[in-house]
């Protein structure tokens, strides 16, 4: 058999490498645009600050470790086409334009960038920021500069802002939307994450309009205003990549995503989908809805990888569970956000405590920030957290707590670890849901 996959990114080579390891027979074929593999996208903020030394310490594989495993990986390779009655992709490399026949097809072809809707006169020191290739090329253009400019830009760009902070580059974050970070947090938990950090200048729903070129500095404008600044980093919008997907007849859904069912299957027979080009449902609405993380691209592989063995395993529905460093804080998020149960008018209940990492007396201790949300039944659809502290494995909990569809009054009944270095004896999820409770009955 031949698996033929479209993209390398976390997806694509954790499948490959999954299927090689319950299958030593199966041929792998592996196309991708990119001349990098394997890299870490979360560790480019790192780089970039100085707390990773270079773009290459964050390249964990190079195409030799799976040319090594007998997979066979084009690099700088533009798949062009998909005949699925034929089963064959066309591709080009090096000029030449060649066609393969495949026994399985799986499009793991991620999101692509959608171009900013406002005008920029000259891309001289404006820059994207979404892979490795665009931090190398902002780390070598960032001699001599001064004053950077953010714009929109997600997580990646938030995190780099305080890392260029932190190396003494003034920085401004003009963000468009009610508060940093939208998809994860509220404006409450947002405005707390700005608030704690230093280091960047924030201004909230800002309307770019245009930027356009000054002598050596560009002018962003925005609200009537205009910043000048030496270098721009523009937004990271991006849409799931689906043109290859539309060519093999794949079924698109609202979200302009590929429509897949619970075993990662197209319509389309012998196609399959997974990671950010795929439409996947939401555990708390039951709606269709995008999970663009590695986490879940790589959940999808891991199940696909099974099921192209003969087993069948079923990939469930995602509460989006995320956690990131910004500047001096970590925040995390699981379930949905107040502002878009409101959006979709779906009724909720919330509630924000402040209380400590571990015991109140413990020397070495961290401020906790929780905001839960929760149907008028008590049911537990979200929940955000910030500290400096290790926030992980509460997040990680909730996911779970979430998943289970449970209730505050059944949080207070489970058993918690305790001990006074580590964790309050009353643990922070017990807390806000005991706050939460308050809040239902009143």
């Amino acid at each position: 058999m031949r698996v033929v996959i479209v993209g390398a990114g976390a997806a694509g080579l954790t499948l490959a490498s999954n299927i090689r390891n319950n299958d030593e027979e199966t041929e792998i074929v592996i196309f991708t645009k990119s001349e990098d593999i394997a890299y870490s996208p979360c560790a480019i903020p790192l780089v970039l600050g100085g707390c990773i030394d270079s773009f290459e310490d964050i390249i964990m594989h190079d195409s030799k470790h799976y040319l090594d495993k007998d997979i066979q990986i084009h690099l700088s390779t533009s798949v062009t086409g998909v005949d699925s009655s034929k089963k064959t992709v066309t591709f080009e490399k090096d000029g030449c334009t060649q066609t393969i026949i495949y026994d399985k097809l799986v499009l793991a072809t991620g999101s692509e960038i959608v171009a900013p809707e406002f005008e920029v006169d000259d891309m001289d020191n404006v820059f994207s920021l979404t892979n490795i290739n665009d931090g190398r090329i902002i780390q070598e253009s960032l001699e001599g500069k001064k004053e950077i400019v953010f714009i929109s830009n997600m997580s990646i760009g938030i995190e780099s802002a305080y890392e260029l902070a932190r190396k003494g580059y003034d920085v401004t974050f003009l963000e468009q939307s009610f508060g940093i970070l939208p998809l994860f947090l509220d404006g409450e938990m947002a405005g707390k994450l700005v608030e704690l950090n230093e280091g960047v200048n924030f201004e909230i729903n800002s309307n770019v309009t245009s930027i356009s070129t000054n002598g050596s500095k560009k002018e962003i404008h925005y609200n009537d205003k205009i910043i000048t600044a030496d270098m721009v980093i523009l937004p990271s919008n991006k849409v799931p990549s689906i043109f290859l997907a539309r060519e093999a007849g794949c079924e698109i859904g609202d979200f302009g995503a590929v429509k897949i069912n619970e075993f990662l299957e197209t319509n389309v027979e012998d196609v399959y989908a997974i990671g950010d080009c795929v439409e996947v449902t939401s555990h708390v609405t039951g709606t269709p809805t995008v999970s663009p993380a590695g986490t879940t691209a790589v959940r999808q592989a891991i199940i696909l990888s099974n099921n192209l063995a003969g087993n069948k395993l079923t990939f469930d529905p995602v509460v989006n569970t995320v956690v990131s460093k910004v500047g001096d804080y970590n925040y995390a998020s699981s379930g949905i956000t107040e502002a878009f149960a409101n959006m979709i008018g779906l009724p909720v209940v919330s509630a924000c405590i402040e209380t400590c990492q571990k015991a109140r007396y413990y020397p070495e201790n961290n401020k906790l920030y929780v905001k839960m949300i929760c149907k008028e039944d008590g049911t537990i659809v979200g929940c955000q957290m910030l500290s400096k502290g290790d926030i992980s494995s509460r997040i990680d909990a909730l996911s779970f707590i979430i998943t289970d569809n449970m209730k505050c009054e059944e949080i207070i009944q489970k058993e918690f670890s305790y001990t006074p270095s580590l964790v309050m004896v009353v643990n922070p999820i017990v807390q806000i849901s005991l706050e939460m409770m308050k809040k239902i009955k009143s």
